[in-house]
């Protein structure tokens, strides 16, 4: 990654909150959350591998993320650092990265919307995490997440809280794909509302709408699908 992109990185974050106390302050606050997230990007998790992989490569990340010590902060810095980070402050400034990002590069965006269970988060009874999660396909990153509990009908629900936010964040959004549980009334009016495209299959999970998609498409000759899966037998 050149400077100049890392610079920008380094100028988006500067919009969050520093929560710490300014006595005693060494590192940039900015810089910090550059780093971390530059280390999730490449799938490091551990605070300790973010300072090994940053004091490798200490020289090109020094100057664009604002730091002026010439070793990166430790990984109990960082951790005490991110402790009081806002989420709704990093949300904002991820969408503004984002959209910057790819400005040139993807025109209309299309998302997958599904519930996934969380591999590492648990909830306050011990049971694993159920998440909502926005994928942009292309460019294999996730938009947003919400916790759904862990019944999936709460899915389209928790779709319909946070629509309004999701395109108010990354305006592109235009199209959302998704399987049989979303194709309800309530939450495909309320997309036409916001001018989202939307493909979502239907089941016999909602027999009225299949009923009537199959009466005004009966005439239509059968395509063949793209892909088909068979049975092995044997």
């Amino acid at each position: 990654m050149v400077a100049s992109s890392l610079g920008q990185l380094e100028a988006v974050f500067s919009k969050v909150s520093d929560p710490r106390k300014a006595r005693g302050v060494r590192h940039p606050f900015s810089g910090i959350v550059s780093l971390v997230f530059l280390g999730l990007l490449g799938r490091i998790t551990e605070m300790a591998v973010v300072v090994r992989w940053a004091n490798v490569n200490w020289e090109e990340l020094k100057e664009p993320l604002g730091f002026t010590r010439n070793k990166p902060p430790c990984s109990s810095t960082i951790s005490r650092a991110l402790a009081g980070l806002s989420l709704d402050e990093f949300r904002e400034a991820f969408a503004l990265w984002l959209n910057t990002a790819l400005a040139d590069r993807e025109g209309r965006w299309a998302a997958a919307v599904d519930g996934k269970t969380c591999r590492q988060g648990l909830g306050a009874d011990g049971s694993p995490v159920q998440m909502l999660n926005v994928f942009l396909q292309r460019v294999k990153l996730t938009l947003d997440q919400w916790s759904i509990g862990g019944d999936k009908t709460n899915e389209p629900g928790s779709l319909k809280k946070h629509l309004a936010e999701l395109l108010t964040a990354y305006p592109a959004l235009q199209l959302l794909t998704g399987d049989a549980i979303y194709a309800q009334r309530p939450l495909l009016e309320l997309l036409q509302d916001h001018g989202c495209d939307y493909l979502f299959q239907v089941k016999a999970n909602q027999p009225d709408m299949l009923d009537a998609l199959e009466t005004c498409f009966f005439q239509e000759t059968p395509a063949k699908p793209a892909h088909e899966v068979t049975e092995k037998r044997g």
